[in-house]
């Protein structure tokens, strides 16, 4: 018992015996003489507990000091007589009464009565408290009645941290108790595998991985698309792209996920079109061409061309069939040259200036090679693809109007 405590009781037991002397006083008509003939009698204190008791007692024995205060206890009992002195005033009596405690561990709990601290009463359960282990009371407090002491076993557990692995012993806790115990702190980019108020586990593994997202753009092609188109004034067979494709461009945003510093997945959020594609567009002729073997000297002598057994060009371009048409005179032509046998007029449209050409009619009549230099005015009839220039009227007249191939050769 502290200092504090003993000071208190002692000025207690102090005033109980004012109050009896004052009470013996009374009694004996307050004569000195009365008070000296009870000299057999003295105080003593008894501390039960917290309880403190003083007894004003003539009996010399501990025993017959408690039976005449009426004192009941057990057999696990205890008195500390250390302080008793018989017919001294400063006679104490102390009662230890011994505790009902419990101890528990895996095994189940062990009950008995004991007066000590939890230490002890471990040890007298023959309890090991091992590292890691964890008592529900500091070892140093004094048990107290119906108190149970609980041992709880450590067990192994992991903190996985940004992919290293922390090797923890717990006997209780929560997720959050672990991560603490771990030195682990929680980034605002971290994810952790489990509730931080979940209670952990011998073999647990809680996993904080460092997440982050991250976006990133790039430009991609994007290639055009080919369309054919049937075109009646090619003839058939021939192929004109007559509108060149060009690729697109697209520009791709992409979310990228990464985890403790590793890429682990991408994903496409957005795609923007920087340029668009243009579609290439090619005509494909279905014109017939006539099927011809020329015969007799061509009428140009401007030039000569490779031929082929049916007397037309082997190596060409391209061919026109339709109506051809014969014309003279005139001083110039639209190009400017000066008219003459080999120079024709056409649609520039359709062979532009300066085309060589070689031109055969279908009754075999050859014109022969030409030079593409004039434009007629049948290029608004639809009908004529040629208008060959002849040196008389009368070799106009003897053409008239046939159908022909003009060969495009450059």
């Amino acid at each position: 018992m502290s200092e504090r405590i003993r000071d208190r009781y002692w000025v207690v037991g102090i005033s109980k015996r004012m109050l009896a002397a004052v009470l013996v006083i009374t009694l004996l008509c307050g004569t000195l003489h009365a008070m000296a003939s009870d000299d057999a009698h003295y105080y003593v204190d008894l501390y039960d507990g917290k309880t403190l008791t003083t007894v004003y007692t003539d009996k010399t024995t501990v025993k017959d000091v408690l039976a005449e205060a009426g004192v009941a206890f057990s057999v696990y009992d205890r008195i500390d007589d250390s302080r008793f002195l018989p017919g001294s005033d400063e006679s104490a009596i102390t009662i230890i009464r011994p505790k009902l405690v419990g101890v528990n561990d895996e095994r189940g709990t062990v009950y008995f009565t004991f007066d000590g601290t939890v230490a002890e009463a471990i040890e007298l359960a023959e309890v090991t408290v091992g590292k890691g282990d964890l008592v529900n009371y500091s070892e140093t407090t004094p048990v107290q009645d119906g108190m149970i002491i609980s041992v709880a076993r450590a067990f192994p557990l992991t903190v996985r941290y940004h992919g290293k692995n922390i090797s923890l012993q717990m006997a209780v806790g929560t997720v959050a108790d672990a991560l603490k115990k771990a030195g682990v702190t929680v980034g605002k980019n971290d994810v952790v595998s489990l509730d931080l108020n979940e209670a952990v586990s011998g073999g647990l593994v809680i996993f904080v991985d460092e997440v982050v997202y991250k976006e990133r753009t790039e430009l991609k092609t994007v290639p055009f698309d080919s369309v054919i188109k049937k075109d009646g004034s090619l003839p058939k067979g021939e192929t004109k792209v007559t509108t060149k494709g060009e690729n697109g461009q697209n520009e791709v945003t992409y979310r990228e996920k990464y985890v403790n510093g590793k890429l682990l997945d991408t994903v496409q959020v957005a795609e923007k079109v920087v340029k668009k594609p243009v579609t290439q567009v090619t005509a494909v002729g279905t014109k017939k061409a006539y099927n011809v073997k020329a015969k007799g000297t061509p009428i140009s002598k401007l030039g000569t061309v490779e031929l082929d057994a049916n007397g037309v060009p082997k190596h060409y371009k391209t061919v026109y069939s339709g109506s051809g048409t014969a014309y003279t005179g005139g001083t110039s032509t639209a190009t400017g040259r000066k008219p003459a046998v080999g120079l024709v007029a056409v649609d520039p449209k359709k062979i532009p200036y300066g085309s060589k050409l070689y031109i055969v009619a279908t009754d075999g009549t050859v014109y022969g090679y030409a030079i593409a230099a004039d434009t007629g005015g049948f290029i608004y009839d639809g009908r004529t693809i040629v208008d060959v220039y002849m040196d008389s009227y009368d070799d106009c007249v003897q053409w008239g109007r046939k159908n022909v191939n003009v060969y495009v050769l450059e």
